[in-house]
Parts: structure tokens; C-alpha cells; sequence
């Protein structure tokens, strides 16, 4: 089943609270996992934070159902229902993502801009389309996809930049890309590409070890989009390979291949080939720090339930 938004907690949490005994947050958690009988892929998917993603949602709506009045938090870290909680529960209208807001006292919480139900970056807010609606994102979750969504306006840069360099522009930063995901080794020829005559089709060469036994072929395209590289060039590439013995090759371009061009690919036999198109070189450059620098960097805290818990 697909994994409940925060709000979607709010019910089954309070109806594990309904014979007003006080729980820790963590039995809570645990309660609500085997009423909602989430699964264990439910169970797995894990927030950018390292935190699963369910115990995130469960939390937020323990936290928000105490804002509301309808938990009342005897301790530390432990609640019980209150008697709104149980009225609540006991009426015939559903629980939703408005029924905190029906709450004066969650209605003042909400407006605090220390707890944001909208993305915010750096306290200032993210100026794009939200993947998912308002209702559906708790504070953590609205960090994250905006997070994400800024990442993907950068990658769109990169890769709108690679479309215009020079043919040979490109196929001087390709080896750098190359080296930054971990191939190479501290030899001063280790990134330099190859001459235009007699390179037999490929454009540039990174040594895996120092005496050069071990070398990654590299051939780049600067194609415009919609001018896809095909078979023949991939095959080209693959017999320029069988030439030097190579056993390892990566073919890029700033369009993207055909459907051909990745069979042949997938079916060479006696070396790897590997196939990188424009939007996955963006994604890549990114994630490696190629062609990029950080602008800001956003420190987010929680809790430290235990270090409370152990005075």
C-alpha cells in the first residue's frame, strides 16, 4: 500500500491512545506501524536525513496532534490522548489534514514561522511548484523536495551549458568528469586527451594505475538535442576499442542514443562500454562537484530524545 502522509497518522495514532494510558513516542511509532500494517517496503524507504520515512510522519503527527490539544504530553517524549482526542475519535466525521486546523491553539502554532508547512530554504521560501501539495508535506518532507527541486534547476544549468560548448571544449572537460567519479590515478598525462590524427576514434585516455596497464577509452559528442548518437557510432567506438585491446570504454554525448545504439552497447562481449547521455552527465557533474560550488549550506537539528531521557 502507499505510505500515508503525516496527516493520515493522526487517526490511527489517536486510536492507539484511546484507553488513556501515556506512551513513550517510541511505543507510539511502533503501535502505529501494526495498526496501519505497513510493510516492510513501507517500512524501508528512508528520508535524505537518514530517517525512515514513516517513523518521520508519525512523529510529525504525534507532534501536531499535541499542538491541536487532542495529546496532551505528560513528560518527555510521552503523551496520552486527551478528552478532545477522544471526543474526536468517537465522532462520526472523518479525520483529515484540516482537523487540527479546527484548533485555536494549533491554528497559533501554524502561523509561527518556526514551523513552516510550506519549503523553506535558508528561512526563505522557495520560489517553485511544490511536487506535492501543502496537505500532503510535513516541515522535514517540504525541506527535502525543496531541496531537490533547487538541485534540479542547477542540474538543468549544467546541462544546458554543456549543449553549448565546442566540440572540443567537451572533449576537454570529459576527462575531468571521468577522474571526479574516481577513475585515474596522480599521473600528469593521467587527463590529457588525445590528438585529433591517428586517435582512431577516441578522444581521450585515464589511466587506472600508474604504469598504465589498466586505461578507461573515452570518445565524447557534442550533439544538439534531437540529433540522437546511433548504432553506427557506438559500433565505431566498439571497433576503435578492439583495436587498442581496451577492455573498458565510455561513450558521451550532450544528446542522448537510440535504442540501437544502447543494444550494441549491452551486447559487447569482451569489454564494458558504457553509454552516458546529456541529462545524466548533468546529473553526474552535479553529484560529484564538477563544474559547481556550494552557495549555502542549511544545518537542520532534532532532537536527541535519549540525551533528555537519560536525566
Amino acid at each position: 500500500m502507499a505510505l500515508p502522509q503525516w496527516h493520515g497518522f493522526i487517526d490511527p495514532v489517536l486510536r492507539e491512545m484511546t484507553d488513556g494510558k501515556t506512551r513513550r513516542n517510541a511505543d507510539i511509532r511502533e503501535a502505529v506501524a501494526k495498526r496501519t500494517h505497513l510493510t516492510q517496503e513501507d517500512m524501508s524507504e528512508i528520508m535524505s536525513s537518514g530517517e525512515p520515512r514513516w517513523s518521520n510522519r508519525t512523529n510529525w503527527a504525534v507532534f501536531d496532534s499535541m499542538k491541536a490539544g487532542l495529546l496532551v504530553r505528560e513528560a518527555r517524549g510521552q503523551y496520552r490522548i486527551s478528552e478532545e482526542g477522544l471526543r474526536r475519535v468517537s465522532a462520526v466525521s472523518p479525520i483529515t489534514y484540516q482537523t487540527p486546523m479546527e484548533y485555536e491553539s494549533y491554528r497559533q502554532y501554524n502561523k509561527k514561522p518556526s514551523t513552516p508547512k510550506v519549503g523553506l530554504i535558508a528561512g526563505s521560501e522557495v520560489g517553485l511548484t511544490p511536487p506535492s501539495s501543502v496537505a500532503d508535506s510535513d516541515p522535514s518532507e517540504s525541506l527535502e523536495a525543496s531541496a531537490d527541486q533547487l538541485n534540479q534547476v542547477v542540474i538543468d544549468e549544467i546541462y544546458r551549458n554543456l549543449l553549448e560548448l565546442s566540440p572540443d571544449a567537451l572533449e576537454r572537460l570529459i576527462p575531468f568528469v571521468v577522474r571526479a567519479l574516481g577513475y585515474g590515478t596522480d599521473r600528469e598525462d593521467n587527463l590529457k586527451p588525445t590528438q585529433r590524427s591517428g586517435d582512431k576514434g577516441i578522444d581521450g585516455i585515464v589511466w587506472q594505475d600508474a604504469l598504465g596497464f589498466d586505461r578507461v577509452y573515452l570518445q565524447a559528442k557534442r550533439y544538439s538535442e534531437g540529433n540522437n548518437v546511433g548504432a553506427p557510432e557506438v559500433q565505431a567506438f566498439s571497433g576503435a576499442l578492439g583495436q587498442f585491446r581496451a577492455t573498458k570504454g565510455i561513450f558521451i554525448t550532450t544528446s542522448t542514443f537510440t535504442t540501437g545504439a544502447r543494444a550494441v552497447a549491452r551486447d559487447t562481449a569482451h569489454y564494458t562500454l558504457i553509454l552516458i547521455d546529456g541529462q545524466r552527465l548533468a546529473s553526474l557533474m552535479f553529484e560529484y562537484g564538477v563544474g559547481v560550488q556550494v552557495d549555502r549550506t542549511v544545518v537542520v537539528k532534532k532532537l536527541d530524545q535519549d540525551f533528555f531521557d537519560s536525566f
